[in-house]
């Protein structure tokens, strides 16, 4: 015989919200931003994880036909332009990280891990080179766990002891 019970609401586990923020294109502005991680917060997000489009990457090519066939001729010149030229792209990476990261202050308590790839770290020098190493081999702020590491009597073995799981059955 199952027996179901429900659970008081406050002591129903919640949740936990992770967002991907990415990628980015170079035609997402700071409203733009800012609309995007207003959704995030009514969906009550634990961390958002945001990466500008790299042109170099597996979907870049699917993004840029999806552009230019739904019409959307804006972002696929920005993307175009993102691959043609690769001090465009930098420049585009830079900003959108700096955006993004800005916006975010605006939002009490709001979690943004970007991840800077590997060729815009490359592509910069001294202090901010710095700074993007530090971005992208910075830990993610997610908590994964508010209970304590003990195991619960109900995540224990079936037998024990060398008993035959054959009896429980």
């Amino acid at each position: 015989m199952i027996r179901w019970q429900t659970l008081d609401p406050l002591q129903q586990a919640s949740v936990s919200v992770f967002v991907s923020m990415s990628p980015t294109y170079p035609t997402i502005d700071e409203d733009d931003c800012h609309e995007l991680l207003s959704y995030f917060r009514a969906l009550g997000e634990i961390v958002v994880f945001h990466e500008p489009i790299n042109p170099r990457s597996a979907n870049f090519q699917q993004c840029l036909t999806a552009a230019k066939e739904a019409g959307y001729d804006d972002v696929a010149t920005e993307l175009q332009q993102t691959q043609d030229s690769h001090q465009y792209w930098v420049e585009y990476a830079l900003e959108q990280l700096n955006t993004v990261q800005q916006v975010a202050t605006r939002f009490d308590g709001l979690e943004v891990h970007s991840w800077p790839d590997d060729e815009l770290v490359r592509s910069t020098s001294g202090q901010l080179r710095s700074k993007l190493n530090a971005m992208q081999q910075a830990v993610s702020p997610e908590s994964f766990s508010t209970c304590a590491t003990d195991a619960s009597p109900e995540q224990s073995e079936l037998s024990r002891d060398g008993e035959s799981i054959d009896r429980l059955i």
